[in-house]
């Protein structure tokens, strides 16, 4: 799971008591106790069937059937188009007395009244598009595993706990990281095939509503009301039927398939999502952001449900069309829930384990740092975020920078330096290069604790990092571009940590080479000894000793560093 991954910043921040609670109060707020946004029901030309003109025709009586062969006769028409354009017009005549002002049979025209209840569907449906906008598409697989924490609480909870490094660590004692892992991913498998076929049906649905709001609310609804225009002998604009006929099948098919009202648990789901933007700011209150959200909800829910009520497309569609057998289709979509949740746990699992092999990795370190430091702990910058200061700029190279001051103060200032320092004033080097080399690598050296405090004020809240991350931190714009500008601080930190971390490594490495050089007493390398050498050595091999005891702390400090990248690296 991702550190800043949407599910896992909602589920800190709201237990699932919490949204218990308020799913009761939202019920007990709802005002909407009709289950159905399209009633088909009873009515032959809605979409419950379609119309076989040949069998209605077959089934006349014969007196009939010879009426409608007797007045073709003179139009030129079979019986069965006679009786077809006998039902159009009464089709269209119920339209017009069931549904004034909608459709004009005679002349094929949706009427200004069409024209306002598409108009105030339209601006329904934006509720929707923004809700969905908000919390859907910023990444689905999240919005079901929060929407299924609610509709399968006692799945949501043994994942949880199956899936958890330390519980399945306590579960397994001793047992190795890979073995962890494994048991992890098994959990994790058994838990999802525990899911049943009435929770599926369930979540299947709720996908399936969620696909739906999303077709009618970015449905092309300016297209097909551009289309209206005013008439002369009408009042407001009209359009003919067959020319939109295309856009009306599409929305017949979107709202017959929204038949149900979205559920509750959706619905809050919905707006949790939606109010991450908020809930950051001062005197902000759940309750009362929900309460609203959900008013607003109901009223498009409601615009939804009497559109369908009073303008009846699918008849509309079969008088432009002359078509009786037209019935509106169901449109596909929401299929994927399952293969997304899926993967989300899949992912959440390799990302625990991860962070729990890292932490791991990270606790043997210190315990290497405590030997190598002689008991000393680790310096940790104060800007940095850390479990002392949870407001600090999070960045990975911190740990490394905090192991590099610790270095510099504990073994470089009181031992490594009295062997260096010396080299650096009375050194005689044969190759003037390699004088120049020892000079770089010692003054990069030298002030690691000068460059990391630089550094260090920098991020903090009196420097540049540390104000422009405050104040990115505290943006009032929407959430997307407020987490771009936290991660475009985020980013330059680690940027200027990883240089100051090369230079280090590059002048730590460059120094062994130097001193390698002055022990070898070979005059043909690229590194050579000293020309004085034998003075600064005197009778003892005190010299040549610490010059050896230098490089293999030096060494040593590199593959520490090493480690605390190797280890970061996972990230």
């Amino acid at each position: 799971m991702e550190e800043n991954g949407v599910f896992n910043r909602l589920a800190i921040g709201l237990t699932m008591d919490d949204r218990k609670s308020l799913l009761e109060k939202l019920n007990a707020r709802s005002e909407d106790s009709d289950p159905l946004l399209y009633d088909d029901t009873g009515d032959p030309d809605s979409g419950g069937e379609a119309a076989d003109i040949k069998k209605r025709y077959d089934t006349l009586p014969w007196y009939t059937r010879f009426f409608f062969w007797f007045i073709g006769l003179f139009g030129g028409k079979t019986p069965l188009q006679v009786f077809l354009r006998r039902q159009m017009a009464q089709l269209g005549r119920r339209i017009e007395e069931q549904y004034p002002g909608i459709y004009d049979y005679e002349h094929d025209q949706l009427l200004p009244a069409f024209h306002r209840a598409v108009t105030d569907l339209k601006d329904s449906a934006r509720f929707f598009y923004d809700a969905l906008d908000m919390s859907v598409n910023r990444d689905k697989g999240d919005f079901y595993v929060f929407l299924a924490s609610l509709e399968m609480e006692d799945i949501h909870r043994r994942l949880l706990d199956g899936t958890d490094p330390a519980k399945v660590a306590e579960k397994y004692p001793g047992a190795s990281e890979q073995v962890l892992r494994q048991m992890g991913i098994q959990a994790m498998e058994e838990g999802i095939a525990a899911i049943g076929d009435d929770r599926r049906a369930v979540m299947y649905f709720n996908a399936r509503t969620l696909h739906c709001l999303k077709e009618l609310a970015s449905f092309l609804f300016d297209r097909l009301l551009v289309s209206f225009a005013n008439r002369s002998g009408r009042e407001g604009k009209v359009c003919s039927a067959h020319l939109v006929n295309n856009y009306l099948r599409t929305l017949n098919n979107i709202l017959y398939s929204l038949k149900e009202t979205p559920p509750m648990t959706l619905l809050e789901s919905l707006f949790i999502f939606i109010l991450q933007d908020k809930s950051e700011m001062p005197g902000f209150n759940m309750e009362d952001e929900m309460a609203l959200l959900l008013a607003q909800a109901q009223k498009a829910i409601a615009v939804i449900r009497n559109f369908n009520k009073t303008v009846p497309l699918n008849r509309i569609l079969r008088c432009a069309e002359k078509d009786m057998s037209i019935l509106p289709k169901v449109i596909s979509g929401g299929e994927d829930w399952f293969s997304l949740y899926k993967e989300y746990w899949k992912h959440t699992v390799e990302e625990q384990f991860n962070e729990y092999t890292r932490n791991h990795h990270r606790r043997e370190l210190i315990k290497c740092f405590h030997d190598f430091f002689n008991g000393v702990g680790l310096q940790v910058l104060s800007g940095a975020k850390s479990d002392i200061n949870p407001e600090g700029i999070p960045f990975k190279e911190s740990f490394c920078l905090s192991f590099l001051r610790t270095f510099h103060s504990v073994l470089f200032i009181p031992k490594l330096n009295l062997i260096l320092r010396p080299i650096l004033i009375d050194g005689e080097f044969f190759k003037k290069e390699n004088l120049t080399e020892f000079n770089d690598a010692y003054n990069e050296i030298f002030k690691i604790d000068e460059t990391i405090r630089r550094f260090e004020r920098d991020i903090s809240i009196e420097g540049d990092l540390g104000k422009r991350y405050a104040t990115a931190k505290m943006d009032m714009s929407s959430l997307s571009v407020k987490r771009h500008k936290v991660q475009l601080v985020e980013d330059e930190a680690s940027d200027e940590a990883n240089k100051i971390i090369g230079r280090i490594r590059d002048a730590l490495e460059l120094m062994v080479k130097v001193l390698r050089g002055i022990l070898t007493k070979a005059p043909d390398g690229k590194f050579d000894t000293l020309i004085n050498l034998a003075n600064m050595s005197g009778k003892t091999d005190a010299f040549a000793n610490g010059v050896i005891n230098t490089i293999k702390t030096l060494t040593e400090t590199m593959a520490l560093m090493d480690k605390i990248s190797i280890m970061e690296a996972g990230r």
